[in-house]
């Protein structure tokens, strides 16, 4: 590969461009002397396990073989093995009085937190009075003693989930003279089974115990168990699937409300769909064609299962949304139908389909892409071009420092602020994207992919420069596939295309209420409760004016920790800046 001389690098005009250039330079060459020592250290790994391995084939017989009852001790994988050692090498260091960078970052380490030991204010609170000895209360020289105050402590008890059963007594009325008026009862509500066996309270359990903290069904029957109740894995599967059906008009209003926002950020994941012991027929839409055509395939393929796609929307802003959507592939029919009459910016990844789907809109839709992504690009770049992807990651440090003063502020603010900043910033990037210090790098390089995506992606990477609404990356809908992929690895696959569509319905209404802060069993229930009931109001189901009425539903501890990591997050970035301006300016 070919690397370009410094001296043919065009330099930055402005001290702040040169202070961010040199701080990326400064963190390159710090990063490929860690990937040095990093492959120093695995190439004496390495010949440690082929000299085992040798002595296993060549020694001895009792030598070449281990007893295999006797378990293996694997150190080298533990992390806290592996952390441990590194802390044990850097005291060894500081007491050698060699006071380097990674003495200094692991000494902040190994810092203890300050952690408050008080229970949280917000539980129940049940006062005991210890109970007394007769003899400590009577003193045997003065009589009775005077109590003068009490010494607390505070423990924290559990008690199990309690079930309990219900006993409805509907009366019945007749006439005693006149037989032809029959009986008489009040009427019965809507229930969420027929019989009204289970109440909204046990689906609520159920869906949260499933979408929010990933215990699949089957884990589910031991929870319940504890509590009295062992429920077959099918009367939890059908309870889920009659919630499911109760809250698919919040679900259709919440898809809805996302299309009214001016920008949708979309992304989507794999989910393994099990093949049907028939393949359904293909219908007169689109979807059920594609269907039919992606499940003949893999069957004919004689596969047992095919990657589903789950597609995740997400509206931004304090009245936002978060809609799933599961489809059988990764194919643009997908966000193509829920976009169908949308009109305003699609923000995500550089996905093909993403293009004629604007291409199709006839100007309805304008793409924006996310800049993270070519960022994640250049940095992949380093380790092989440490010179060239220091420049482009200083501009995009710049970028995200700009994004850093404009948090908060509406959105005619921000595109001032973007205007005056990072503008010029972004046509000194597109400036030598287009110069000659990129004509020289192979277009198959690390490097050579990171400048052909910035180029061909350039429109869409700068739509954020236009629009004051439009975020500069991706990364907040790219989190909510973190949900999908913890659920993954514990329900593994979905057992049916409706299943699928029924996860999407609830994902979408227990991930909306935990953007909120929610209590997630609290909402659920209640809105499973008020539907049932015959609610008409859906607008007044959403998450964001659930909360406005149930404030004691919110949880003030998530709040706190949310608001505590976008602080440290902002705290950590002009730290950085500062330490680099210090150490900058000792040069």
């Amino acid at each position: 590969m070919i690397m370009q001389d410094a001296s043919s690098l065009p330099l930055p005009q402005d001290l702040a461009a040169c202070h961010a250039l040199i701080a990326e330079q400064g963190a390159a060459l710090v990063d490929l002397q860690i990937y040095r020592e990093t492959l120093s250290q695995e190439n004496v790994e390495l010949n440690l396990t082929i000299q085992k391995l040798l002595a296993r084939l060549r020694g001895h017989r009792s030598e070449r073989h281990e007893d295999p009852a006797q378990q293996q001790l694997d150190f080298g994988q533990d992390a806290s093995v592996q952390d441990g050692l590194a802390d044990a090498a850097v005291e060894q260091q500081a007491e050698a009085g060699a006071e380097t960078e990674e003495v200094l970052i692991r000494r902040r380490k190994k810092q203890p937190k300050q952690r408050s030991e008080q229970l949280p204010a917000h539980l129940e609170r049940r006062e005991v009075v210890a109970k007394v000895p007769e003899a400590e209360q009577q003193c045997a020289e003065h009589g009775p003693r005077q109590l003068i105050g009490y010494d607390v402590t505070e423990t924290l008890e559990f008690q199990r989930p309690k079930l309990w059963v219900r006993v409805t007594k509907y009366p019945k009325f007749v006439c005693p003279a006149h037989a032809e008026c029959g009986v008489k009862q009040p009427p019965r509500p809507a229930s969420l089974v027929e019989g009204d066996r289970y109440d909204t309270s046990i689906a609520a359990e159920i869906i949260v115990a499933k979408y929010a903290y990933h215990q699949p069904t089957y884990r589910q029957q031991d929870w319940f168990a504890g509590s009295g109740w062992m429920p077959d894995r099918s009367t939890l599967l059908n309870i889920l699937a009659s919630a499911a059906y109760v809250l698919e008009p919040l679900y259709q209003h919440y898809a809805d409300y996302v299309r009214t926002a001016p920008v949708i950020p979309t992304d989507e994941t794999k989910v393994m769909l099990l093949l049907p012991p028939e393949i359904p027929a293909a219908g007169d839409n689109l979807k059920s064609q594609r269907i039919h055509e992606v499940l003949s395939a893999a069957r004919a393929a004689n596969k047992s299962h095919v990657s589903a796609r789950m597609w995740a929307y997400r509206s931004l802003g304090s009245a936002g949304a978060n809609v799933f959507d599961f489809r059988v592939s990764r194919h643009r029919d997908s966000p193509a139908e829920f976009l169908k009459n949308y009109t305003g910016i699609l923000l995500g990844d550089c996905y093909t389909g993403f293009e004629s789907i604007v291409l199709a809109s006839e100007s309805r839709i304008v793409r924006a892409a996310c800049n993270a992504h070519a960022r994640r690009y250049i940095y992949d770049a380093r380790e092989y071009h440490p010179r060239e992807a220091a420049q482009l990651l200083a501009w995009y440090r710049q970028l995200y420092d700009v994004e850093d003063q404009v948090r908060g502020k509406n959105p005619d603010e921000v595109l001032a602020l973007r205007q005056q900043q990072s503008v010029p910033i972004m046509d000194q990037m597109r400036q030598w994207l287009d110069g000659e210090a990129t004509r020289s790098v192979l277009p198959k390089s690390p490097l050579g992919e990171a400048v052909r995506y910035l180029k061909n992606q350039w429109e869409p990477l700068s739509a954020f420069l236009r629009d004051g609404r439009v975020p500069i990356d991706n990364n907040e809908t790219e989190q909510l596939m973190k949900q999908i992929a913890t659920g993954r690895k514990n329900w593994i696959f979905i057992g049916s295309v409706e299943a699928g569509y029924r996860a999407a319905i609830l994902l979408t209404i227990v991930s909306t209420a935990h953007r909120y802060h929610l209590d997630l069993w609290q909402y659920v229930n209640d809105v499973l409760r008020r539907l049932l009931a015959g609610e008409t109001d859906i607008a007044s189901l959403r998450a964001d004016r659930w909360a406005l009425s149930h404030p004691d539903a919110i949880r003030p501890y998530r709040v706190e920790e949310a608001r505590y990591r976008a602080d440290a997050k902002a705290t950590r970035r002009a730290r950085h800046r500062l330490l680099e301006r210090q150490r900058l300016s000792r040069k």
